[in-house]
């Protein structure tokens, strides 16, 4: 029975040996294909030919616009918050001299005409001896006292040479309480908040009603008629703008334009953007009017950079090299910058007729085997 079982292993394991024999031995009959070798891969690269000319390039840059003047409106004295004659809330408008506020009034206004009076008393007491010790002064001291009116601002008193009629005023303390009045007056014009300008209600702290105290803020005004586009420019396109020179500007449809000025150029660099602040005014027309915060496009006038060319900023790494195509073979090369726009560059330095490549190359090195497909300008 063992040796059976034995014969049957035996038969098996010959038979799967001869089919593998066989296999390979029909498999080594066949002729083997031929190997065809990988195909060398090349990049696709875009490509310029150098070529030089007179590039007249833009300065073209966006900026935020703000008011060209903000004005915190503080309270000098104490008393109630009284209305003007613009309601006092945030974003109402108003024009030059109109009466934003008042601050209560009356006890100074009261105490002021007091003062009067007894300025009054005291120089009605003095003109009969004004009159008979100082006959030429009369007159003139007599039209002054008739000039004062109440509730009017006391007239300047007038110019006195005689040092004895100085003596004999000051004695009277009419002189004192001349300056005194004067004093009040200046004080009582502290109650009235005027515009100083065309504008806007930027913010509203203290409102009608409330109770203001000395150096409260009652609000903070902007200009509205004329205000500043504040421009972010790098350093080494700042030669190109001058003070004074003439600004195209944009909103971001390029549907609403205007024309500003640069008024004046910031002295340092910001240093998180590493840039100058250009400021440019513009007259707000009604027609077409501008509001601070708004973001627009100051173009400045354009300059003419003899012997240039102009490719887009992306092609430059390292700061200032590229890479040119000879023999379909990458070559990095320097290049001298002459101008930095916000999406292109302007540069001298490689020889004309060199084929440069003008688009980002990532992760490729120098020696790399390249196609190249020539733009034309």
């Amino acid at each position: 029975m063992k040796y059976k079982k034995l014969l049957t292993w035996v038969f098996a394991l010959a038979v799967i040996g001869a089919g593998i024999f066989l296999n390979w031995f029909f498999a080594s009959m066949k002729p083997e294909p031929p190997r065809v070798p990988p195909a060398e891969y090349k990049r696709l690269v875009q490509t310029r030919i150098v070529s030089y000319d007179n590039t007249v390039s833009n300065v073209n840059i966006p900026g935020r616009l703000v008011s060209g003047r903000i004005v915190e409106v503080i309270s000098e004295v104490q008393g109630e918050i009284l209305p003007g004659s613009v309601p006092l809330k945030k974003g109402q408008s108003f024009r030059k001299g109109e009466l934003l506020c008042t601050i209560y009034d009356q006890e100074q206004m009261l105490n002021l005409k007091a003062s009067k009076s007894r300025f009054l008393n005291a120089l009605a007491n003095s003109l009969a001896d004004i009159k008979f010790d100082y006959p030429d002064d009369f007159n003139t001291i007599l039209t002054f006292f008739e000039s004062i009116e109440i509730d009017k601002p006391l007239p300047e008193i007038p110019e006195i040479t005689d040092k004895s009629l100085k003596v004999f005023l000051a004695s009277r303390d009419i002189l004192n309480q001349f300056y005194t009045i004067k004093v009040a007056e200046e004080r009582l014009q502290k109650h009235y908040k005027y515009a100083p300008f065309n504008g806007t209600f930027m913010e509203v702290l203290l409102e009608t009603g409330a109770i203001a105290n000395s150096g409260s803020r009652i609000a903070r005004i902007i200009k509205t008629d004329v205000l500043e586009l504040e421009v972010p420019v790098e350093v080494s396109s700042l030669k190109f703008i001058h003070s004074g020179s003439a600004v195209k500007i944009a909103d971001e449809t390029g549907e609403h334009r205007w024309i500003g000025k640069v008024t004046r150029i910031s002295g340092f660099v910001d240093p998180a953007t590493q840039s100058v602040s250009v400021f440019v005014e513009i007259n707000n027309d009604p027609i077409n009017p501008v509001y601070a915060g708004m973001f627009l496009s100051a173009n400045f006038n354009s300059k003419t950079i003899i012997n240039s060319m102009e490719i887009p900023r992306q092609a430059v790494f390292n700061q200032n090299e590229v890479f040119v195509v000879e023999n379909n073979t990458l070559f990095k090369k320097k290049i001298r910058i002459l101008k930095v726009n916000q999406n292109t560059l302007v540069f001298d330095g490689l020889a004309e007729g060199e084929m440069l490549v003008v688009e980002p190359l990532i992760n490729v090195r120098e020696g790399t085997l390249v196609e190249t497909n020539i733009l034309q300008d």
